[in-house]
């Protein structure tokens, strides 16, 4: 059995090398983007909303994930992860708009949220069906 420490791993040293194919595509940059919203508005949200807030991160943090495993397989099974990246985009709006009701993201962070998963969701269905 071969055992490796941290101590062992010189991170500093690595060479980062090129992107990794998922890095490359615009989907992934603007789920990150999203994903980033989300963190900014949990962060400062009031406490009393913390299944909402939870959600909304599982659900950004479910598109990017899923997102990236999709890239890394093929057929059937890409673009399934590639619909669930979707849904889960679309579950990241819908919790926008509960925050929204309940006033904690200002209008305009809605729309934001929106016109991403709008740009996002059509992304993910043009990879589903390019085979890309």
């Amino acid at each position: 059995m071969i055992s490796i420490r941290p101590a062992d791993v010189d991170v500093a040293s690595a060479d980062a090398g090129e992107p990794l194919p998922h890095e490359r595509l615009d989907a992934y940059q603007t789920a990150l983007a999203l994903d980033a919203l989300v963190v900014l508005v949990c962060r400062r949200a009031a406490r009393g909303h913390a299944w909402l807030l939870d959600q909304v991160q599982r659900a950004a943090g479910s598109t990017v994930l899923n997102l990236v495993e999709a890239n890394g397989r093929t057929g059937q099974d890409r673009i399934q992860h590639l619909r669930i990246a979707r849904g889960s985009a679309f579950e990241v709006d819908a919790a926008f708009a509960l925050l929204e009701h309940r006033s904690l993201v200002k209008p305009e962070e809605r729309a934001r949220a929106h016109a991403m998963t709008d740009r996002l969701s059509r992304m993910l269905t043009g990879l589903s069906k390019t085979g890309r």
